[in-house]
C-alpha cells in the first residue's frame, strides 16, 4: 500500500510539474500576445497622430495663404490708391515746382 502512495504522489508531483510548464508556456504567449496588441495600438495610434497633425498643418497652411492673399490684395489696392493720389496731385506739384523754376529764374 505504500508504494501505490507514492507512486499516486509522485503522479501527483509530475502532473503539478506539467500543469506548472503549461502555466508558463501559456503565461509566456499571453506575455507575447500582449505585447504584440500594445505594440499594433502604440502604432495605429501614432498612426491617427501623425494623420491629425498632417490635416492641422494643411488647415493652417491654407489660412495662412489666404491671409497672404488678403494682405497682397491689400496692399495692392492701397498702392492703386496712393497712385491716384498722386496722380491727382500731379498737376499741381508741376505748376508748382515750374512757377519756383520761373521766380527763381526772374529774381536773378
Amino acid at each position: 500500500m505504500f508504494t501505490e502512495e507514492l507512486k499516486l504522489i509522485k503522479e501527483a508531483e509530475e502532473r503539478a510539474d506539467q500543469m506548472r510548464r503549461k502555466a508558463k508556456i501559456s503565461a509566456k504567449e499571453l506575455v507575447e500576445e500582449s505585447n504584440i496588441t500594445a505594440n499594433k495600438l502604440v502604432e495605429d495610434a501614432f498612426a491617427i497622430e501623425q494623420e491629425q497633425c498632417q490635416a492641422l498643418i494643411k488647415d493652417g497652411q491654407e489660412i495662412a495663404e489666404k491671409q497672404y492673399r488678403q494682405a497682397m490684395d491689400d496692399a495692392q489696392a492701397l498702392c492703386e490708391e496712393l497712385e491716384e493720389k498722386a496722380k491727382k496731385m500731379q498737376t499741381s506739384a508741376i505748376n508748382f515746382i515750374a512757377e519756383r523754376i520761373v521766380n527763381s529764374s526772374v529774381n536773378r
